[in-house]
This record gives structure tokens, sequence and C-alpha cells, in this order.
């Protein structure tokens, strides 16, 4: 398994970020199991019982993944309006236009002027893969602060008679603004990212054709081994039990999915944030809208773990261990190599309010 991971000598391990900001934003549409099911033939119970979804958010005429992606980004902005960015990434597989970046869009409907814009296609691992590059960029010092953003709208492209798919997919956005923290932080403790491109075609829209063909029982398993094997990689390269970690935001491709990655991974349920029941598959948004879930419902204390991954079409994975409230000092103090660290406690929180 070919795969990008910790190196002791990284800026990244180096550097710590604050997320100064962050937003959601889902279509007006809302797409229940019980009018799903009457389209398709099928009851509302066997729906939620293959995927754990209730109702899933489906955009309107008029809604785009540039539309609802400016909606996401607005509110990571409010939070902090006086600090604008000066790049702004889009993570997304279903772009606005083909052939062409979303973020710049996306940058001039928000007034940013001209500054660095383009987009990452990693499918479902877009908002993970998204994030690793963003921290990489601050971390290097070619941006001062980054914001981004994770939009997609596969419900666009899903056949009206295709039930696995269909009722598996639904849109939103998310968006975080980061930015260096030079007193204390988030810490990276570890990164994990690869690419099989044997499975490049088990989700894709075939030439000529316009909706998505997926290979439903072949993804299931690679997201359920890999991912598996991926999420338990990043603790380790962290030097990290499973055990050892307090929260896991894992992309939300399916409940069934989530409910074997718990039993793979030996991590206890009740550490992983759960939120596709009522929005589904939302795609390169999922990982960034389960966090952002997260945050807005509390902030983690000092040395909060969190344990993100995500897999997807490709095939993609990304994950990374977060520590909260680490002080740079306080890493090489006790001889950090870039492989794990007991956490420090006595800091006060970096998520602003």
């Amino acid at each position: 398994m070919m795969m990008s991971s910790v190196a002791s000598n990284s800026p990244l391990i180096r550097t710590r970020f604050r997320i100064s900001g962050l937003g959601s934003a889902y279509p007006s549409g809302t797409l229940t199991n019980r009018e799903l099911a009457d389209q398709l033939g099928v009851s509302p119970f066997w729906i939620e019982s293959r995927c754990g979804i209730q109702s899933r958010g489906v955009v309107a005429p008029g809604e785009t993944t540039h539309s609802l992606g400016v909606a996401a980004a607005r509110q990571a902005l409010a939070t902090q309006s006086a600090q604008q960015p000066d790049c702004l990434i889009c993570a997304t597989f279903t772009p606005e236009y083909r052939l062409c970046p979303t973020a710049p869009a996306i940058a001039r409907s928000l007034g940013l002027g001209p500054i660095a814009a383009f987009d990452v296609n990693a499918a479902c691992s877009g908002g993970a893969v998204g994030l690793l590059t963003a921290l990489s960029l601050l971390a290097a010092g070619t941006f001062e602060r980054i914001l981004l953003v994770a939009s997609d709208t596969t419900t666009r492209h899903l056949a009206a008679e295709d039930v696995h798919t269909r009722i598996l997919f639904g849109d939103g956005a998310a968006a975080l603004l980061l930015e260096n923290d030079v007193r204390r932080g988030i810490a990276l403790r570890s990164w994990v990212a690869g690419s099989d491109g044997t499975g490049a075609t088990m989700f894709h829209v075939p030439d000529g054709e316009s909706t998505v063909s997926m290979h439903g029982r072949e993804l299931f398993r690679f997201a359920t081994e890999r991912g598996c094997e991926v999420l338990r990689e990043a603790c380790s390269l962290a030097q990290l039990s499973v055990a050892d970690v307090d929260c896991v935001v894992v992309h939300q491709a399916n409940l069934r999915i989530v409910k074997r990655l718990q039993e793979r991974t030996g991590i206890a349920p009740e550490k992983w944030h759960v939120n596709i029941g009522k929005i589904g598959n939302t795609a390169a948004a999922s990982v960034l809208l389960t966090l952002a879930s997260l945050l807005q419902g509390r902030t983690p204390v000092d040395g909060t773990r969190i344990l993100l991954g995500a897999f997807g079409a490709g095939l993609t994975w990304c994950a990374a261990v977060l520590e909260w409230g680490v002080p740079d000092c306080e890493y090489f103090a006790a001889g950090y190599t870039g492989m794990g660290l007991a956490s420090p406690t006595g800091f006060e929180p970096v998520l602003s309010p």
C-alpha cells in the first residue's frame, strides 16, 4: 500500500494551526425516504436498513456547487471578518463547469479580489485532502490564511431509477478558515494519504453518459478494509493506540460502513461523531461538515485528539490525527521526533467561539 505519511523534519510537525472560522450550507430541498421510496418502488425501511439515512438534501433549480460553497464560506468569514484569506481552495468532484475550477468563482462572489484560488479533486476524500493541502501551504509560509471550501452536488449526476446511488447521496458544503497560531494551537500529529488507480472506474461517469456508474459491493469492501487500515496507520504514526483517540470524524459514506469501521478498528462507538442520517453522503463536503458539526457543538479541551479520515472514488484515501492546545515549544522540550507525544494540559482552547 503506497502512501505519504509523517516525516519528522516536515514543517507540518513544527507548525501549529487554528480554525478561526467555520461554516456549513445545505440545499433548500429535502428528499425523505418516504418520497424516495415512492419514486423507486421500495420501502422506506429498506432504504434506511441499507444506508442508515432517513433524508438527504437535494439542490433545487438555481442551487449549485458554487452557491452552496459561497454560503458556507460566508459563514466562516463572518466569524472573523477583519481577517481576509489570501488563498481559497475548493474541494469538489462536481465543479460548476467542466474544465474550469470552481474556487475562483467562489472567491469573486465573496469579493476577495484576485487571491490564489484553485480546486482539489479527490472525490469523497476531498475534504481531508484539501485540509492536508491547506495546512501544508500554511506551514511552508506560502500563504498566511486559507479559506478551505468543500462543496458537492452529487445528486445532479444520479440516474433517476438508480436505487443504489439515489438512496445514498445528498448535497452540501462546508468551509474552514485556517491560519497559523504562533503561540499554540492544533498540532497535526500524523497524516496518511494514498491512492489506487486500479479502482478508477468503481465510481465514475462513463464516456458519453451523464450519470454515475457505481460498483457498490467493491466500494463497500474498499471503504471498510482500507478505511480501517488508514485509521489505524494514522494512530500508529502518532504513537497512539486506538484507545487514545478522543473522537473520530470520518467520511459519512454509509452508516453500515461507519459501523463496520467501528468494529474493525475497535474504537468505541460513542467516540464517533455521526451525522449522515439527515443529510446523506455529501461527498467531499462530508468529513468537513462532520467536523464542523462537532466543533459547533463544543470547543475541544486541550489535549483532545481527533482522528479524521476519508476515502473515495479514484480510489483515494486520507487520514490524520489532530491534537488541540499544543504549544510548539512543548513538543520539542519533550524531545518530540515527529512520531508522537503525551498530550499537554492547562492551555486555553484555540477554536474561536
